[in-house]
């Protein structure tokens, strides 16, 4: 029998100009522009099961509150992505060779389910950059078996019994005239 082995997930916010899937801008409005309300549903997969851990989010009965402080279409949810961003792409790329890691031929876009609602649409866009990296450190090295790049997901405003609120801050940068300024209500514009 082998002893505990316990493995730590680092996040970092990177520092790009605009989001990972869309042209809008990573910089945080202040004002509130509406709420989103959505309720998990727990539905089958490719394979045509449903996953045992979004059908108990289901059976919480919780109710997900998203404030919009910005205008991201993407964001909430009401457009498809855009191409992945390259500047965030090329820091992450950067951070691999720092690190030693690996990078495969090929790196793909998966969508991993969130079951928090932390993701306005249920799930979160994530790649995996680079494999088998490692730091240095004064006890020796340290493994960083994977490097992965996602999307940022909302951020925790509050928790109360059956409902969670999330702030959306996407600012769009696509201008007057854009489809996302077209959707605003007038006294927004």
């Amino acid at each position: 029998m082998q002893g505990l082995k316990v493995g730590i997930e680092i996040h970092q916010r990177l520092d790009s100009k605009a989001k990972l899937f869309c042209p809008c801008s990573t910089r945080m409005p202040q004002e509130e522009r509406g709420i989103i309300r959505r309720k998990l549903k727990a539905v089958a997969g490719e394979l045509g099961n449903v996953d045992p851990a979004a059908l108990h989010e289901l059976m919480r009965g919780r109710e997900f509150l998203y404030h919009r402080y910005g205008s991201c279409l993407v964001e909430q949810d009401d457009e498809p992505p855009h191409q992945l961003n390259h500047e965030a792409f090329a820091i992450s790329l950067q951070v691999a060779k720092l690190l030693g890691a690996h990078v495969p031929e090929e790196i793909h876009i998966m969508r991993k389910t969130v079951i928090d609602g932390s993701n306005t649409s249920g799930f979160q866009r994530t790649a995996i950059i680079a494999l088998d990296g490692f730091i240095e450190t004064s006890e020796g090295k340290v493994a960083i078996p994977t490097i992965g790049l996602e999307e940022e997901a909302a951020q925790i405003i509050s928790r109360e019994s059956g409902k969670v609120e999330y702030g959306l801050y996407g600012l769009c940068n696509a201008g007057k005239g854009s489809r996302a300024e077209a959707r605003l209500a007038p006294e927004k514009r």
